[in-house]
C-alpha cells in the first residue's frame, strides 16, 4: 500500500498542479491576448502569431485530465474579456469553440504520439509534433473559425479566413509551443536549474545578442532607408547560437521575438497596413527559418543528451573504464580508472591516461615485469597485448583476461574485459574490475565442497566398517594359517622347501590383498585437491565393487557388470568417483532389502557416450517415488525415513566439477538407474592401471595376481 501511494506521488510530480497551474495560465493567456492586438494587421484579419493557443496547448499537455475544464473555462472567459468590444457575442463564443478544439485535439494528438510528457528529442518526434500541432489542430480550428466568418457576414472571405487562420496557428505551434512547453515543465517543481559560471555567463551574453538581433531586425524593416533583406538575415547567428544551445525552447523564444519585431517592422514600414505580398514574404520567411531552426535545436538536444547520459553512466561505474580508438589510444577513462591511474603499479596499462597509447603501455607492462620478477614470467600483458589489438583489428568482438597482482604482501584479483566499439571509425572499450572479492568466495566454496565431499567419504566408511573389518579379518586369518603352517614344517627333519615357497608365496598374495583393503581406505579418507588422472573405466568399477562386495554379499544382492570392450580412459579423480559410484552401490542394495534375495539384481556398467563415457548403477528395487525424479539430487532430498539426502548430492557436485552429468530414471517393471557421464582423457594420455585382479561376484572374492 506505501509503495503504490509513494508511486501515485511521484506520478503526480509529473503533472502541473492546479494551482500553480492557473497562477502561470492566467498571466500567459492575459498577455497572450494582448500580443494579439500588436500582431494582428486591421485589414489582414487573423493575427500573424495567436499566443493564446500555444498557452492552452501547453498547459493542457503539462496537467492532469480532470483539471482540463477548468483551463478551458479560464481561457474562454479571457478570451471574451478581451474580444466582447470589438466582435458580437455570438462571434467570440463560436470563435472560442474554434480555440478550445484546437487546443484539446493538439493535446490529445501529443499525447498520442509522444507520450504523456511530449518531449522535442528527435527528428521523428519533431515530424509528429508539427503533424499534430502545426498542421491537423490548424486545419480543424481554421475550418470552424472561417465557417464563424461566413456566418456573421465579414467583408473576407471563407478561403482568406481560413489561410489566416490556419498560417497564425502553424507559426504559433513552430514558435511559441515549444516555449510555453518547456515554461509549463518547470513550474510543477518550481525549481529553477542551477546554472553554472560560463552557462550564466553565456546566457546573458545570448540575451543581449538576442536583443540586439530584434532591434536589427525591426529597423531594418521599418526604415525604408535599409533593405528589408538584412532583417531577415542578420537574426541567423542568434537563432543557430540559439538552437545548438538552448534547445527546442530557446530557438523557439528566439524565434518568437524575431517574428515579433518583423511583424511590428512591416507594419511600421507599411503605416499599420501592409501589402499581401509583404506580409506573404513575412510568413514565407518564418516558415522556412522556424522549420530549420528547430531541426538544428532537435538534433543539438538529441545529442547533447546523449552526450550527458554517456558521461552519467561513464561516471556511475564502479568498475575502471576505458575507451580506446582504432589505433588503441585512450581517448576517454571514468573517474573509477583515473583513480587508480593515480595509484603506484607496476603496470604501466593500469596507469593509461587519456593521450596514452593502451597497446604500448601493454607491452611496456610485460618488459617491466619480467625485469622485476625474472623468476616469475608473467604472460598476463602480454595476452592483453594480443587480446587487445585482436579487438581493435576486428579479429575477436570480446576479449577476457584474469590476471594475479602482488604489492605490499597483498595478493589481488583483476579481470579485464576489451570489447569492440560499435562505431563507423572503430575502437573499444576496455573495463578492469577487482575480483579479489569473488575468487575468496570461490575459494571458500571450492574448500567447503571438499570438505563436504570428505565427510560425505568418511560417512560412508562408517557405514562400511562392519565389511571392511570382516574383508581384513580373510586374509589376516589366512596369513596366520600359513605362518603357523610354515613354523609347523620347520620343525620336520626333512623340510619340503617346494611347500615352504608355496606358503610364503600365499602370505605374500594374502598381505596383498590385505594392503589393497588399507589402501582403499586410507584413499576415501585422505583429504585434499582434485587430482585429475587418466583411469580405465573398468578399475573404477572393479574398485567400487571391491570395497563394496563385503556389503553386496551380506545383504544377499547379486552383482554383475557390463562393461565396452576398448573404452577409452576418462579424466577423474580416482578417490572421487569410487565415491559417487560406491554411494550409489550402497543406495541400490538398500532400496532392495524388501525383495526376496533371488530378486535383488544390481548390475554395474560403462558404455562410451560419444566424446563421454557413459557409467550406470541399476538396481531391481521399488524405484524412485517420480514427485523426487527432478530434485532427487538436490540437498537434503530422501528416498530413506533416515537418511540426510547428502550423499547424492555430494554425487552430483562430484561429477558437475568433473564437467559431467548426472541423472535418475525408472526402470520398466522395477528397479532405478542412476547414470553419469565423465569426460574422456585426450588420447596422448594413457590411463593409470591399478594391479591386476581377479574378481568373482557370485562369491565376493578378489584376489590380488602376483
Amino acid at each position: 500500500m506505501e509503495k503504490t501511494e509513494s508511486h501515485s506521488q511521484l506520478a503526480e510530480t509529473a503533472t502541473l498542479p492546479l494551482g500553480r497551474g492557473l497562477l502561470l495560465f492566467a498571466p500567459l493567456l492575459f498577455f497572450g491576448n494582448l500580443a494579439c492586438l500588436l500582431l494582428r494587421y486591421p485589414n489582414h484579419g487573423a493575427a500573424i502569431l495567436f499566443p493564446p493557443y500555444a498557452a492552452l496547448t501547453a498547459v493542457l499537455l503539462a496537467s492532469r485530465r480532470r483539471d482540463w475544464i477548468v483551463y478551458i473555462v479560464v481561457g474562454s472567459v479571457g478570451h471574451y474579456v478581451t474580444s466582447i468590444g470589438e466582435w458580437s457575442f455570438s462571434w467570440v463564443m463560436l470563435a472560442d469553440v474554434a480555440n478550445i478544439v484546437r487546443a484539446c485535439l493538439a493535446a490529445l494528438l501529443l499525447q498520442r504520439l509522444l507520450g504523456p510528457h511530449p518531449r522535442l528529442d528527435s527528428v521523428a518526434s519533431l515530424a509528429r509534433f508539427v503533424i499534430a500541432a502545426a498542421i491537423v489542430a490548424p486545419v480543424v480550428g481554421a475550418t470552424i473559425g472561417a465557417t464563424n466568418v461566413v456566418l456573421h457576414d465579414v467583408p473576407q472571405t471563407y478561403s482568406e479566413t481560413w489561410n489566416g487562420w490556419f498560417v497564425s496557428n502553424a507559426l504559433t505551434a513552430l514558435m511559441m509551443l515549444p516555449v510555453f512547453m518547456e515554461v509549463t515543465r518547470a513550474p510543477s517543481t518550481w525549481r529553477l536549474p542551477r546554472l553554472s559560471r560560463r552557462r550564466s555567463i553565456e546566457t546573458a551574453l545570448f540575451s543581449v545578442a538576442l536583443v540586439v538581433s530584434c532591434v536589427v531586425t525591426y529597423i531594418a524593416l521599418a526604415d525604408r532607408r535599409f533593405d528589408s533583406a538584412m532583417a531577415f538575415y542578420a537574426p541567423l547567428p542568434v537563432l543557430l547560437w540559439a538552437g545548438l544551445r538552448f534547445g527546442t525552447g530557446g530557438a523557439g523564444l528566439a524565434l518568437s521575438l524575431v517574428t515579433s519585431a518583423a511583424i511590428i517592422g512591416t507594419g511600421h514600414r507599411a503605416g499599420g497596413d501592409p501589402s499581401a505580398s509583404a506580409v506573404l514574404k513575412l510568413q514565407v520567411f518564418v516558415f522556412l527559418t522556424a522549420l530549420p531552426m528547430l531541426c538544428v535545436a532537435v538534433v543539438a538536444t538529441a545529442l547533447r543528451d546523449a552526450v550527458q547520459l554517456y558521461r552519467a553512466l561513464l561516471a556511475s561505474l564502479q568498475d575502471q573504464v576505458a575507451i580506446l580508438d582504432a589505433n588503441g589510444t585512450v581517448i576517454r577513462v571514468n573517474q573509477s580508472w583515473q583513480r587508480h591511474a593515480d595509484m603506484p603499479s607496476p603496470c604501466p596499462f593500469e596507469r593509461a591516461r587519456v593521450g596514452d597509447n593502451f597497446l604500448v603501455c601493454c607491452r611496456r607492462a610485460s618488459e617491466i615485469l619480467a625485469e622485476l620478477h625474472p623468476e616469475d614470467r608473467d604472460p598476463s600483458p602480454r595476452r592483453l597485448f594480443n587480446g587487445t589489438a585482436a579487438v581493435l583489428l576486428g579479429e575477436y568482438q570480446r576479449y577476457e583476461t584474469d590476471y594475479e597482482l602482488k604489492h605490499d604482501g597483498l595478493r589481488e584479483w583483476f579481470t579485464i574485459r576489451v570489447e569492440s566499439l560499435e562505431r563507423a571509425d572503430g575502437g573499444a572499450v576496455v573495463t578492469r574490475a577487482n575480483i579479489s572479492a569473488r575468487r575468496q568466495a570461490q575459494t571458500e566454496i571450492e574448500e567447503q565442497r571438499r570438505q563436504l565431499a570428505h565427510l560425505g567419504r568418511v560417512a560412508v566408511l562408517g557405514q562400511l566398517s562392519g565389511a571392511l573389518a570382516h574383508e581384513l579379518r580373510q586374509p589376516l586369518a589366512a596369513i596366520l594359517a600359513n605362518a603357523e603352517a610354515a613354523r609347523h614344517m620347520m620343525g620336520h627333519e626333512v623340510i619340503d622347501v617346494e611347500e615352504i615357497r608355496t606358503i610364503l608365496a600365499d602370505v605374500v598374495a594374502e598381505d596383498r590383498r590385505a594392503a589393497a583393503v588399507i589402501d582403499g581406505l586410507r584413499a576415501m579418507h585422505r583429504r585434499g585437491d582434485m587430482r585429475l588422472e587418466p583411469i580405465a573405466p573398468e578399475d573404477l568399477v572393479r574398485e567400487a565393487l571391491r570395497l563394496a562386495h563385503t556389503e553386496i554379499m551380506t545383504r544377499g544382492v547379486t552383482a554383475t557388470w557390463t562393461i565396452d570392450s576398448e573404452l577409452p580412459a576418462v579424466l577423474a579423480d580416482r578417490v572421487q568417483i569410487q565415491q559417487v559410484l560406491l554411494n550409489l552401490i550402497l543406495n541400490a542394495c538398500e532400496s532392495m532389502g524388501d525383495k526376496e534375495a533371488s530378486l535383488r539384481l544390481l548390475t554395474l556398467g560403462a558404455s562410451e557416450a560419444g566424446s563421454h563415457v557413459c557409467f550406470s548403477v541399476r538396481d531391481s528395487g521399488t524405484g524412485i517415488p517420480d514427485a523426487l525424479i527432478e530434485s532427487l539430487f538436490e540437498p537434503f532430498v530422501t528416498t530413506k525415513p533416515e537418511g540426510l539426502g547428502l550423499g547424492l548430492s555430494i554425487a552430483r557436485t562430484v561429477v558437475d566439477t568433473h564437467g559431467g552429468r548426472i541423472w535418475a530414471e525408472n526402470e520398466e517393471g522395477s528397479g532405478a538407474r542412476i547414470s553419469f557421464l565423465l569426460p574422456t582423457a585426450p588420447a596422448s594420455e594413457e590411463p593409470v592401471r591399478l594391479p591386476e585382479h581377479s574378481y568373482d561376484v557370485h562369491s565376493g572374492e578378489f584376489k590380488v595376481l602376483a
